[in-house]
């Protein structure tokens, strides 16, 4: 008979060989309580690997906005360099202010017509091209030429086709029997044309995520439509619209942020001009800490402004908006 000891459960074992060892003894639990070498290895590659993330977060993101922070509380010399601590000063001058607030009146008018010309432009032309006719992979296609033109150059050839007289648009617009519009030289006129092009930089990706959505929903709702007859504008008001939700949701918080943080194509059209009547407060917090008087501490002043007014955005967003999204 041999004994055979597993763990710590002892087994009767049948076994014809006399010369069978009586006990064997299992090493399961002897090795268990082995050290075991080399564990720490693959937490100290982890961390190597995303020390260098890291370290570009910290630098990039958390650093500048101490700095930031530090400096919205100092007064600064003609260098740019801190010239002593003034407390909550730089924030008083800015809201008695009475240009601030029509340059913070001016970003959320620009914020509110981008948001809105992107996503029903994108609606107007996602959802015929989402219907898979013939020719649609064309201009599928042809629709994201906005994303691989940089926006500094796309400011550029806007500013060339709106250029008083000569410009491709006033031409348009005469031989339509109009006059010239002055689309970035009338304060009437000139925020109305930095938001159409800043609306077609972005537009070739919110057609990509709309056009993503809108494949992603189920055939079958549309053909149960069509027999109940439903109509076009019917379909996409009670059905189209509901079941995409969570991407016009997504749409409208992502580019509320870049609208809102948008300096390239405003600072290429018009600079603020005419008359600070395209002055967001980007272009604000730019031309105060680089535009001569170099008061850095002003600049940072509205840099924490503004990332309050993102923050405070973004949550009224998600408190508000969210509650309408149809998540399937």
């Amino acid at each position: 008979m041999t004994v055979a000891i597993v763990g710590n459960v002892p087994y009767t074992l049948n076994c014809t060989d006399q010369t069978e060892i009586d006990i064997v003894v299992d090493t399961s639990a002897r090795a268990a309580t082995r050290p075991r070498r080399g564990r720490r290895g693959p937490h100290l590659w982890a961390v190597l690997f995303l020390l260098p993330s890291l370290i570009a977060i910290v630098s990039f993101d958390y650093w500048p906005l101490l700095r930031t922070g530090f400096l919205s509380m100092q007064s600064t010399n003609l260098f740019g360099q801190p010239n002593g601590f003034v407390g909550s000063d730089n924030f008083a001058a800015m809201f008695s202010d009475p240009d601030f607030w029509r340059t913070l009146g001016i970003t959320v008018l620009f914020m509110l017509g981008s948001v809105a010309g992107k996503v029903i432009v994108g609606l107007a032309i996602a959802l015929p091209v989402s219907q898979r006719v013939r020719g649609t992979g064309v201009f599928r296609a042809s629709v994201l030429i906005p994303m691989a033109v940089s926006t500094a150059v796309a400011g550029l050839a806007f500013r060339a086709l709106m250029t008083p007289s000569t410009g491709l648009f006033d031409v348009i617009a005469r031989a339509l029997g109009g006059d010239n519009v002055g689309w970035l030289t009338s304060t009437n006129v000139s925020l109305l044309s930095v938001i159409i092009v800043d609306v077609w930089t972005a537009i070739g990706f919110t057609v990509l995520l709309l056009l993503a959505a809108l494949d992603s929903i189920d055939k079958q709702v549309f053909e149960a439509a069509d027999v109940d007859g439903a109509r076009f504008w019917r379909r996409t008001f009670s059905i189209t619209l509901p079941l995409i939700t969570p991407t016009l949701f997504f749409v409208v918080v992502t580019q509320s942020i870049q609208a809102l943080r948008e300096f390239t194509i405003i600072n290429v059209l018009t600079a603020g001009g005419p008359a600070d009547s395209t002055r967001t407060l980007v272009i604000d917090i730019y031309q105060a800490a680089f535009g001569g008087t170099a008061d850095y501490g002003a600049s940072s002043a509205r840099s924490i402004i503004l990332l309050v007014l993102i923050l405070a955005l973004t949550a009224i967003q998600f408190g508000v908006l969210e509650r309408r999204v149809n998540y399937r």
